[in-house]
């Protein structure tokens, strides 16, 4: 026997920190494997008798001790905060409750403090990771992060979000809720489960402990400190800190078979837990008594044996005259005879396929395994089944072949008499049953699983150069073929071809090919409302899918409008400080900002920033695009000094985080060369201007929009500059490159509108007038009739027609113009203005001088204080006007009079 006693060996193992448990013991037992099994075991049954938030925590002993030595922290400040009291405690640390202690106004939260003398690196990083977690999951049944950082004395802490509930099995027993009222709960747990798979994060500790449920009944999953991200192939990656001396990061009782063996793990694993926990919920029992079990017990028990079924646990308690099984029923709201034919069955069935042993043998996904239960509710055919005789017979005899040697001949005799029996009994089953509806139903779900991956294999495919005979196939054609199969194959799985035309539309959105992304984007919008009606985050995100639609279209109030419904949604379902909303506001401040209405957009991206700050840090790539855009709107109020700091914190972030080859960070490049124009460092502007088109096109082509895009900057750049000679080079390449990729877009327009401004600085006003009215058919096509687009070119056009001598042209074109920028952008409008001088302009030239005078007084005080460009008009020359129109008449004292009287105004 070992000099240390079992219990003596544990005690001195928890006292370590909890990396450094398992290889001490290892240490300790030298060879005695048994004593080593033991005392492994015991140390997990432990924990798993008192986890919390942490994973891993002491006996009532040791923290009776642990609790008379430990400094009392409350009253402490960490932050903005003040530490209460204790909610936990565990290996890695504490938890607390807090609360806001800047009085800038109550908050509770709570916050989990590394317990000094345990920061490792294993320990920070885990920290850290959590945090990093916790700041990507956006679900209303996920607690949320709100800030960490490090004491005074160096203690790392997370703040989180404070739920004040109990844990989900005792919630449901004290309150007797039934077994239809629990499936609801559990499905709301599988809802946040999903939402961590889609953002491939494993939890690995879905105890019930790790799942509160408030007072108003809404479940909160907590303790990510043992999640973990999955690679790109769907499994999670083996690292030292894993498997280093057998360490198996899991809470016994709540372990999957993979966790237990130290397998790969992937969303399977959260998967059997949740069939572990959906078993307690409905029977009250644990599928599996682990307590005391030594570690090659413990993985028979989860690896190999089968448990129990809910209604044969129940059945079982029942015989035996179970103590409990009165007050199990009663906290079901029903009897235990009840309660057995209700679990018998398809929740049985549920669970089972919840908990194979084998991962590929469970449910796919958490979303179907809550497909399963919602089918139950609703009283269709489930798509679990129980295990085949055969199959369990197979098991059977895998786990005892050499027991069974001898009685090989009689069992083969007796499997081969059983097997026939089955098949007759199942071919009357099949011939009964097969025009039923859950055949159906099952081959659907396969069929989704299978969908996404055969969709893009097949998509890709295409780009094989055996199929596609040396031809070049471009990504456009690939997205073609692919909306075309969603279209004919995925009819009978709405939510699957949904989601598929959303992102297929999306990235039609992004090559510029409007014509073909808000058909697919419109129909995956229809599709989501009739499957899930109005109120549903994923008909929010098809609402955001179609504003950039027809925000690229110019139809700003239908796009507005869109996002406010997509952000009432988000706000809704995913919260008011989610990053879901944090989107959605950016998104309505882009469109605030295009409407010229500055103050609302500025509102939009700072609460935008404020929350990914929140919930990312300061120094997360998603906080450089609100920065960006503040930027923008700091330079059209000419505050050139707050624009250029801002640009320059969204290029550091975005050079930190993302790289320099990111495109995002090209996007900030260009804007910082506008703002240096804007400074007047032109000689600082031009290189910029340059490096940006230069990223884009090495990254993304030259024919993409941004490149083509940023094109269209430096040619303005050029132009202002006098290199007119240089701007229509840049304009007639981007003139061609969008009319091969986005032939049908507005852009093409701009194009063209960028090509007459040049005409008209070159004074070569055939041309102008050419370029100028094919951009205005483009825009009558593509363009709502109060766009900006339409209005500016309008204006042009007029001063075109104007210095060609067709003054009354001039005058119609310009009354338009006038009239598209009074409803558009109001009368105050710098366009409004410059549309109005010319108009006074033609009206002086046609002898009209009543309102030549009426133009000019409207329009000159505006653009006095505003900035025109220079092809259009600008004050100064709209004075000289107006001293010719007094000049003519004989009476320059009357141009004094008129500037006098504007001065007075």
């Amino acid at each position: 026997m070992h000099p240390r006693s079992l219990a003596a060996l544990v005690d001195e193992a928890q006292q370590l920190p909890e990396e450094d448990r398992l290889p001490f013991l290892r240490q300790a037992c030298a060879t005695d494997s048994q004593l080593y099994e033991s005392a492994v075991a015991e140390l997990h049954s432990r924990a798993d008798s008192r986890q919390n938030w942490f994973g891993s925590a002491s006996s009532e002993d040791d923290e009776e001790l642990d609790a008379a030595q430990r400094p009392n922290l409350a009253g402490q400040r960490v932050g903005a905060y003040r530490l209460v009291r204790s909610l936990g405690e565990g290996g890695m640390g504490q938890v607390f409750l807090a609360e806001r202690a800047d009085a800038q106004f109550k908050q509770q939260v709570a916050i989990k403090l590394v317990r000094r003398g345990l920061l490792s690196r294993q320990i920070l990083r885990r920290l850290r990771q959590e945090r990093q977690i916790l700041a990507t999951l956006d679900h209303p049944n996920i607690a949320r992060l709100f800030d960490g950082g490090t004491t005074d004395d160096g203690t790392p802490y997370i703040v989180m979000e404070y739920v004040d509930g109990e844990p989900i099995d005792i919630h449901c027993d004290r309150r007797g809720l039934s077994i239809e009222a629990r499936l609801k709960l559990f499905q709301a747990v599988c809802s946040a489960v999903h939402r961590a798979h889609q953002n491939l994060i494993v939890h690995r500790d879905l105890k019930p402990s790790n799942i509160l449920v408030t007072a108003d009944g809404t479940p909160k999953l907590l303790d990510f400190g043992i999640a973990k991200w999955l690679d790109d192939s769907g499994h999670m990656m083996h690292t030292m800190e894993v498997t280093q001396a057998d360490i198996r990061v899991m809470t016994p009782g709540h372990a999957s078979p993979e966790q237990v063996r130290g397998d790969l793990i992937t969303t399977a694993s959260d998967i059997y837990v949740l069939g572990v926990l959906l078993h307690e919920l409905l029977c009250g029992f644990k599928p599996f008594s682990v307590r005391g079990m030594r570690l090659s017990e413990l993985e028979r028990a989860i690896c190999d044996d089968d448990p129990p079924s809910p209604s044969e646990a129940i059945g079982v308690a029942r015989e035996s005259a179970h103590s409990a099984i009165e007050q199990v029923a009663a906290q079901r709201a029903t009897t235990p005879a009840r309660l057995q034919r209700q679990l018998r069955g398809d929740l049985d069935n549920i669970v089972a396929m919840a908990m194979r042993k084998e991962p590929e043998r469970r449910y796919p996904s958490v979303e179907q395994l809550n497909a399963d239960i919602d089918r139950l509710q609703r009283g269709l055919p489930v798509i679990a089944r129980p295990d085949s005789w055969s199959y369990r017979s197979s098991k059977f005899i895998k786990r005892h072949g050499a027991a069974l040697g001898l009685g090989a001949a009689f069992l083969a005799l007796l499997i081969g008499f059983s097997v026939t029996t089955l098949v007759q009994s199942k071919r009357v089953a099949r011939e009964r049953d097969v025009a039923t509806k859950e055949r159906t139903i099952a081959e659907a779900e396969r069929a989704r699983s299978e969908a996404v991956s055969e969709f893009l294999v097949e998509s890709f495919t295409l780009a094989d150069p055996a199929r596609a005979r040396g031809d070049r196939i471009t990504a456009k054609e690939i997205l073609d073929a692919g909306a075309q199969r969603i279209a004919n194959k995925l009819r009978g799985q709405p939510e699957l071809q949904a989601t598929l035309m959303d992102t297929i539309g999306t990235v039609y959105l992004g090559l510029g090919q409007l014509d073909q992304a808000q058909p697919l984007i419109e129909q995956a919008l229809s599709i989501r409302r009739a499957t899930y009606g109005e109120d549903n985050l994923d008909v929010a995100r098809s609402l955001f899918s179609l504003n950039r639609v027809y925000g690229e279209r110019g139809d700003l109030a239908k796009a507005e409008q869109l996002a406010r419904e997509s952000l009432a949604l988000a706000r809704k379902h995913a919260g008011a400080d989610s990053l879901q909303t944090a989107l959605n506001l950016c998104q309505l401040g882009f469109i605030q900002h295009r409407q010229n209405d500055l103050a609302a957009a500025e509102q939009s991206f700072q609460r935008c920033l404020d929350i990914r700050i929140a919930r990312l840090g300061k120094s997360h790539e998603m906080v450089a695009d609100p920065l960006d855009n503040l930027a923008v709107i700091a330079m059209d109020r000419k505050d050139f000094e707050t624009a250029e700091r801002l640009t320059r914190e969204a290029l550091a972030i975005d050079e930190q985080a993302r790289g320099a080859d990111h495109p995002l960070y090209a996007r900030h490049l260009q804007n910082l060369a506008s703002v240096l124009q804007g400074k007047g460092d032109l000689q600082a502007a031009g290189p910029l201007y340059r490096q940006a088109i230069d990223r884009f096109d090495r990254v993304l082509g030259p024919n993409h929009h941004e490149t083509i895009d940023a094109m269209s900057n430096y040619g303005r750049y050029l132009m202002k500059e006098g290199q007119l000679d240089e701007a229509q080079k840049i304009f007639e390449t981007m003139l061609a490159r969008d009319r091969e990729v986005r032939p049908n877009h507005a852009y093409v327009g701009h194009d063209l509108e960028s090509l007459g401004r040049v005409a008209l600085r070159k004074r070569d006003y055939v041309t102008a007038e050419r370029h100028l009215r094919e951009a205005m058919e483009i825009y009558r096509k593509t363009l709502p009739p109060g766009h900006g687009y339409i209005a500016t070119t309008l204006t042009r056009l007029g001063r075109t027609l104007l210095e060609l001598q067709r003054l009354k042209e001039a005058g119609t074109t310009l009354d338009r113009a006038i009239e598209t920028w009074a409803v558009s952008y109001g009368k105050d409008s710098s366009g409004y203005a410059a549309a109005s001088a010319l108009r006074g302009r033609v009206w002086a030239r046609l002898g009209n001088t009543p309102e030549a005078e009426r133009a000019f007084a409207t329009s000159y005080p505006i653009l006095m204080h505003s900035e025109v460009s220079a092809d259009v008009v600008s004050a100064q020359e709209v004075r000289g006007w107006i001293e010719d129109l007094y000049n003519q008449l004989r009476r320059p004292e009357a141009a004094q009079a008129f500037f006098a009287r504007l001065k007075q105004k």
